[in-house]
């Protein structure tokens, strides 16, 4: 709102202008937090189907589903208590925990409907079948504990992003553990559900429309309780051979975790990138513009790209060096993820090797940071570059890196001019005024300014 404010006032005044937004952090954010919202939402749908067409019952898919909003509501009313926020992690932890959630609902709904169908009224049949099972439920809902709780504890920068993301899911379980014990009992007493017979379930109608999968659901139930019961059987029968494939399962896994990529954070398709450009010490301004020119002309013919950002020159007044912010479509309308358009950039690149184009992601955490870094240090400037040195061409070989740099970089040439003191002062001449001389020589100087109808420009170029 602050831009359009802005620009507004540029499009009243006689110099035209407007003012555009390059990067703006809190987009991602917002995506992030939509992007689990979406998750948890679409998991409560996909867990209540699943449920339904597991107990094949409309009122215990409702009695077992009124698990999920007690326990995300209750979990917030915790997480409010424990000072959390409702943010990335958190939002993550619930979307996680929503399979979860109905575990323990669906063990005490299924073993009250099933003393229903042996005949007992629904309260008794409440009041047994959650009996049986308190303990079981107890004890899986403490195995998740015991599992995330610890995580909630980590320290260092990884507790520091977790530690919400753990306890959330155990204040989710906990009140889950409460409604399975509690609210699905009364639920299955005062609102008991009619023991279904898929197979006299009518045909016509609604109930014939949502009877029809069901059947089918029961039939492949059936079948994959035969397979399983077959299976069962030979390992009983094979004991030895179950528990040697066990072991050889459980070794071959430990070896595949060596192959296993290992990071702090997976890439994110986050839809921007950054280029780098570094001609050789002592380009010209004018070079280095004419030079990243046609690097942006490369990027832009580019369809996914949507903005091209060009910062020429850097604060420490080297003008050899470019830096490129790219900004890509939504992911939704472009066929590639970040990472793979990247690697296209990488290759389209290579025809502009002079100037050693790095291709890389924004650096969030500021700095100036890459995902590796390798530090040297010594008390010899010249063992600490040859050393440097080596270290750089053994990583810029490896594989598994790509746009590997390094920070010493030859100087500028440059000429050092020594005056002789006696002639200088014989004739008078300071050392400023040398320096200026030899400045307008090099650099030229602007003679002077033009102005027509008080707008100054430069009416000349420059003069040496």
């Amino acid at each position: 709102k602050k831009v359009e404010k802005i620009n507004a006032s540029l499009s009243k005044g006689t110099e035209k202008g407007e003012m555009v937004v390059i990067r703006d952090l809190s987009k991602f954010i917002r995506n992030n937090v939509d992007d689990v919202k979406e998750s948890i939402f679409f998991g409560i749908i996909l867990t209540i189907i699943v449920v339904f067409f597991f107990l094949g019952n409309g009122r215990s898919t409702l009695i077992t589903a009124s698990a999920l909003p007690n326990s995300l509501l209750g979990a917030f009313i915790l997480m409010a208590m424990a000072g959390f926020t409702i943010n990335v992690m958190s939002l993550l932890a619930l979307s996680l925990a929503v399979g979860l959630l109905v575990d323990d609902a669906i063990v005490v709904r299924e073993n009250i409907f099933r003393h229903q169908e042996m005949g007992k009224s629904p309260s008794l049949a409440a009041l047994i079948g959650t009996k049986e099972v308190t303990l079981a439920v107890v004890a899986t809902t403490l195995t998740v504990l015991a599992v995330f709780g610890p995580i909630g504890f980590l320290s260092g920068v990884v507790g520091q992003f977790f530690k919400q993301f753990g306890l959330t899911i155990c204040f989710a379980m906990a009140i889950s553990l409460f409604d399975a014990l509690t609210i699905a009992p009364m639920l299955s007493a005062y609102f008991p559900a009619k023991v279904h017979d898929h197979s006299k379930s009518t045909t016509s109608g609604f109930r014939g429309l949502i009877g029809a999968p069901l059947r089918a659901f029961d039939r492949f139930q059936n079948w994959l309780e035969n397979r399983y019961e077959s299976v069962l059987r030979y390992s009983i029968r094979s004991p030895v051979t179950i528990l040697l494939g066990a072991v050889v399962i459980f070794a071959v896994s430990l070896v595949a975790a060596k192959f296993i990529p290992k990071t702090f954070l997976p890439p994110q398709d986050m839809g921007e990138f950054s280029i780098g450009l570094d001609l050789p010490p002592g380009t010209s301004l004018e070079a280095m513009i004419a030079f990243a020119h046609d690097v942006d002309k490369k990027v832009r013919s580019h369809k996914e790209v949507k903005t091209v950002t060009a910062i020429i020159g850097n604060r420490d007044g080297e003008a050899n060096v470019a830096e490129f912010f790219v900004e890509l479509i939504p992911r939704k309308e472009r066929p590639m993820n970040t990472t793979v358009f990247k690697e296209t950039m990488r290759e389209e690149l290579k025809e502009f090797a002079i100037a050693n184009p790095k291709v890389k992601d924004i650096d969030l955490l500021a700095g100036g940071q890459r995902p590796f870094n390798v530090s040297i240090q010594g008390n010899n400037l010249d063992d600490v570059r040859k050393v440097a040195q080596d270290v750089y061409e053994k990583l810029r070989v490896n594989k598994g890196l790509k746009d590997v740099e390094i920070s010493d970089k030859t100087g500028k040439p440059e000429f050092q001019v020594a005056l002789d003191p006696i002639k200088a002062d014989r004739f008078g001449i300071s050392t400023s005024s040398v320096g200026r001389e030899l400045r307008s020589q090099v650099e030229g100087v602007v003679p002077a300014i033009f102005r027509d109808n008080a707008k100054g420009c430069s009416n000349s170029p420059k003069t040496t």
